[in-house]
C-alpha cells in the first residue's frame, strides 16, 4: 500500500519492511534527515571548495537517537560525510529510520521518526553541546524540528541574535506552515534565511490573510 513518489510516516504495516530490507536486499545506509542531510552537503561543498578536509570538520550536527546498532551505524556515515555528530541518546525509543523503495526511476520514503521525535532543549546544556554552539558561525534547522523542540530552537537563536551570528529557516512542508504557524512564527523572526518552495510559500500566504500569491512579493513579506 505505498505509492511510487510519496513520502509518509509508517503505519503499523510498514513497521517489518526496515528488517525485510535488511535481511533481503542490498542495503545502502546513509546519514539522513532533513537536517542533517543539508549538514552533510555543506560539509562536501566546504571540502569541494578546498576550506576544508577529511580531518577538518567545519559543520556539526545535534538530534536525537536510541540506543541501538542504527545509531551507531548512523554517526559511522556521518562521521564518513565528515559530519560531527553530538546526538543526544534516549535510553527507550529506538533510533528513526526511513527506508527508501527504489523502483525503475521511482522511489517512496517510509519513515519511521522515532526517537527523533524526543529531543529536548536540555541537551544544549553539555559541555559538548556549549562548545559546538560557541564555535559555529552559521545555524540551520529544517522546519520539520520546530515540532519537536521549538525552545531548543529558541534558545540557540537567541545566542545567534547576541553574538552577531547567522539563523537560517526551512519551512520544509506544507503541514508545518499551516499546523506548526506559531513555532514557525517564531522561528521566522531570528531568521536571516528563509527557505522554501513555491507550495510551502503559497501556504504560507493562505495560512497569514496575505492577498497577494506572487512569490517575489510573498518572499519580501516573510
Amino acid at each position: 500500500n505505498v505509492k511510487a513518489g510519496t513520502a509518509i510516516l509508517a503505519e503499523e504495516q510498514h513497521m517489518d519492511v526496515y528488517e525485510t530490507l535488511t535481511r533481503d536486499y542490498e542495503v545502502m545506509y546513509i546519514a539522513g534527515g532533513a537536517t542533517q542531510n543539508t549538514c552533510r552537503v555543506a560539509q562536501w561543498m566546504l571540502k569541494a571548495a578546498g576550506t576544508t578536509t577529511d580531518t577538518t570538520c567545519q559543520v556539526a550536527y545535534m538530534g536525537c537517537v536510541g540506543m541501538d546498532a542504527y545509531a551507531m551505524t548512523l554517526e559511522e556515515c556521518a562521521k564518513k560525510d565528515g559530519v560531527f555528530v553530538h546526538y543526544m541518546k534516549h535510553p527507550s525509543v529506538p533510533t528513526g529510520t526511513c527506508a527508501a523503495l527504489i523502483v525503475d526511476r521511482e522511489r517512496a520514503l517510509i519513515a519511521n521518526l522515532a526517537a527523533a521525535n524526543e529531543f529536548q532543549a536540555s541537551h544544549l546544556d553539555n559541555d559538548i553541546s556549549k562548545e559546538i554552539i560557541n564555535s559555529m558561525q552559521i545555524y540551520y534547522s529544517a522546519g520539520f524540528f520546530l515540532t519537536v523542540a521549538p525552545d531548543a530552537f529558541q534558545k540557540v537563536a537567541q545566542h545567534c541574535v547576541a553574538n552577531k551570528k547567522t539563523v537560517a529557516v526551512n519551512l520544509s512542508a506544507p503541514f508545518i506552515v499551516e499546523f506548526f504557524k506559531d513555532p514557525l512564527a517564531m522561528a521566522i523572526e531570528y531568521a536571516d534565511y528563509v527557505f522554501g518552495n513555491e507550495t510551502e510559500a503559497e501556504t504560507y500566504a493562505r495560512v497569514h490573510g496575505f492577498e497577494t500569491t506572487d512569490l517575489k512579493a510573498l518572499a519580501l513579506i516573510v
